[in-house]
């Protein structure tokens, strides 16, 4: 048997990251435990981590959170205009439509942020 690996076995890509040394301590405890070395025990975290699916791709999330985040500020601008209006006889229901609203949207940016 040889130690020679062939061109599809042979590891030739590096990963380097900095750590601060409260990081790096806790790695290398960790790696000790399992007897591993550090660079062994981060490899194997990194290939055995179970990523999930999201659920937009990067551009579409970037997207809704912009979208999101002005109908936000429409709904705080509007808000604020029914509260310096009080008198106004529709102020009150329009007021519980908005903070239905307002808490709808809260729910949504629960959930993209997951």
């Amino acid at each position: 048997m040889s130690n020679v690996k062939s061109a599809n076995e042979r590891q030739i890509k590096r990963i380097n990251f900095r750590l601060d040394q409260t990081e790096y301590t806790k790695l290398k405890l960790s790696a000790e435990t399992y007897g591993l070395t550090v660079s062994n025990y981060a490899k194997k975290l990194a290939l055995n981590s179970k990523l999930r699916q999201p659920y937009f791709d990067h551009a579409a999330t970037k997207e809704l959170l912009l979208e999101l985040s002005r109908q936000g500020t429409n709904l705080n601008q509007l808000t604020r205009q029914l509260n310096q209006q009080p008198e106004q006889p529709q102020t009150a229901q329009l007021l519980a439509a908005l903070q239905a609203t307002r808490e709808e949207y809260r729910k949504l940016w629960q959930q993209l942020q997951k």
